[in-house]
């Protein structure tokens, strides 16, 4: 091909790619932050935000950055890690006690800011986690324990060295390489369909092909690293292989063998075509540099994802057309093509059967009792119109599954050569699509309070070994958990059905509840805090933090599809004459609670903390 129809063709590849990437900006976006995450693909993102700091404190303190400093910060200086290793093996545990003590205070000195949001992993929970793993600290205390069984050093590191390489396989296997399949998957759709389902992420599970996928990605990368000792022949094959994890992506039943050689034979003859692709890309490369990788996370990463998926299905195409060998295994057509009415009318006749049936006509609540059901799912009690409309939306649930795959919207499952386990939804009985009695609200929100009070006393005695009586009230509750959990159950009800749009709206609801409530209560007691996020990935302020929020986000979704409706099953079982005095007394020992508590608020040690103390 010449020089004018191969920049013709990248520029037709780069478009086609964008126009994905418009209609599946989000999941696109997830899917290339959790391969970042995981280190599948775009480690460097994470890596950018170390050598940003490392740059800005050179120039702080008048200095050059040095080559060497830079290693390090990016997370490639061999050296640590090659002396420790011989520590290890030489049991010399002196050393790499100190080795490791002297990488967690470099670790938990971590702090990168973009105005006033902190990136950095001084403080918290997911923060230790991740300390404790990169400085050796959690296997050294393994390490200590072994020996302690076995009383032998050298044979605490024989076992240690085996079982941390068994946890690393095992996690590289099943995590990793299924990962990256599943990431390619979800390109590779997202270019041929305008939706694509959540359960896409898990796909190689559900076709009970995870094991041979996560073999046949393991050759592959054993290759390219057998190839990189060569040095010349590395660029050569890494572009030979680069159609591997998308060929399993469609057909997971390749062995090793036949994906290493289709993805060569395809490829041949347009490596070089591939390389200058990949040049293309570099200008955003630059700018995710630039941006402290908030640009390679928001854009570069999915939009070269997305490039490739677009170039992969060309190749592909390109080779079926030509005969190629072994392209005969490349069976899933409708990934790249959508599959025709009369294929999906047949596939789905039961679905569009079901479809035609009328439901039952529940006429509205009039007056306030109507406002509330229509606005926020509030019913005054659980009667034989709300039973009717459960049932009714639970068969709309039932439906709705093959519905977007009937009318070409999503990829048809039916039509795939490889045939998704149908197991029974366990929470298919909940019914998350209901409306909430006035009693049974006021019960969950009472149960949250208690459950988000449980959460952080456990969390704080796990953490320090003491048990702190948590929050400004003396009672086993945290209102911010109640008012959360009822807040997300009511006003996010009109996004119920769109179980990601819901999932953001509830890490913006938390993050208003509480940055606002951790201002509330500083102006109401001289600057007292009783939490305080700073140090913590992604802080504003020390009100909120990205950890906190997350955890909100997915305790929400948890509570709203499986734990809130599971509790109103369990609550509307019980008597009315006996449910509305309790909730009764509930409020009225809450109620006194506040009261109190706004003249002799609970404070202390591990509890709040002065404004003074806090400068």
């Amino acid at each position: 091909m010449d020089k004018a129809n191969l920049t013709s063709l990248r520029k037709e590849i780069r478009k086609s790619a964008r126009l994905s990437l418009k209609k599946h900006y989000w999941i696109f976006v997830v899917a290339a932050l959790v391969a970042a995450i995981l280190g599948t693909q775009y480690a460097n993102t994470t890596q950018i935000f170390r050598l940003q700091r490392q740059i800005r404190e050179d120039r702080e303190a008048g200095k050059t950055t040095e080559m060497s400093d830079i290693r390090t910060a990016m997370g490639v200086d061999g050296s640590g890690d090659g002396s420790v290793y011989n520590d290890l093996v030489n049991g010399d545990w002196d050393n790499i006690a100190e080795a490791v003590g002297y990488r967690l205070q470099v670790l938990q000195g971590k702090e990168t800011y973009v105005g006033d949001v902190q990136l950095g992993h001084s403080r918290g929970v997911l923060a230790s986690i991740v300390n404790e793993f990169e400085s050796g600290a959690l296997l050294l205390s393994l390490l200590t324990v072994i020996d302690t069984i076995t009383g032998s050093k050298r044979a605490a590191a024989i076992l240690f060295a085996l079982l941390g390489f068994a946890i690393v396989a095992l996690f590289w296997l099943f995590v990793i390489n299924v990962y990256r399949a599943a990431c390619c998957r979800i390109f590779l759709e997202g270019r041929t369909y305008g939706k694509i389902p959540f359960s896409r992420f898990v796909f190689l599970y559900r076709v009970k092909k995870h094991t041979k996928a996560s073999l046949t990605l393991a050759a592959c990368t054993l290759m390219r690293y057998l190839w990189m000792l060569t040095v010349v022949m590395y660029p050569v094959k890494r572009y030979a292989y680069l159609m591997v994890p998308y060929l399993v992506a469609e057909n997971p039943d390749l062995s090793a063998g036949e994906a290493l050689r289709l993805s060569s034979r395809l490829m041949k003859g347009h490596k070089w075509e591939a390389f200058l692709l990949e040049l293309t890309l570099v200008p955003w490369l630059l700018l995710s540099i630039a941006t402290g990788g908030l640009a390679g996370i928001l854009f570069h990463n999915p939009y070269r994802e997305a490039v490739f998926a677009e170039y992969c299905a060309r190749v592909r195409a390109e080779g079926i057309a030509a005969g190629t060998e072994g392209t005969e295994r490349l069976c899933d057509r409708y990934l790249y093509e959508p599959a025709p009415e009369a294929a999906l009318a047949d596939a789905y006749q039961d679905v569009a059967r079901d479809s035609e049936e009328e439901n039952a006509d529940l006429s509205p609540r009039r007056g306030f009792w109507g406002w509330l059901e229509k606005w926020v799912g509030v019913v005054p009690s659980v009667d034989e119109r709300e039973k009717a409309y459960r049932e009714q939306m639970d068969t709309g649930l039932k439906k709705e599954e093959y519905q977007d795959a009937l009318e070409g919207k999503t990829y048809p499952t039916r039509l795939s050569p490889f045939r998704e386990a149908q197991k029974r939804r366990k929470t298919e009985h909940l019914g998350y699509m209901r409306h909430y009695s006035l009693p049974s609200l006021i019960m969950l929100f009472f149960i949250f309070c208690m459950a988000g009070w449980l959460w952080e006393v456990t969390l704080h005695l796990v953490q320090t070994g003491d048990f702190v009586n948590r929050g400004v009230l003396h009672g086993p509750w945290l209102p911010i958990y109640g008012s959360g959990g009822a807040l997300i159950l009511t006003l996010l009800y009109r996004l119920r059905k769109k179980p990601v749009t819901e999932f953001i709206a509830i890490i913006i609801v938390c993050g208003i509840v509480e940055y606002g409530t951790s201002v509330i209560l500083e102006i109401m007691h001289d600057g007292a805090k009783w939490w305080d996020y700073t140090g913590y990935y992604l802080n504003l302020n020390g009100r909120i933090c990205a950890e906190g929020l997350l955890v909100f986000g997915i305790a929400g979704a948890a509570f709203i599809y499986v734990l809130a409706p599971l509790l109103d099953n369990l609550i509307s079982q019980i008597n009315m004459k006996i449910l509305v005095p309790l909730c009764a007394a509930l409020i009225v020992v809450f109620g006194a609670d506040v009261i109190y508590s706004g003249e002799h608020p609970n404070t202390g040690e591990g509890v709040s903390s002065s404004a003074a103390s806090n400068e």
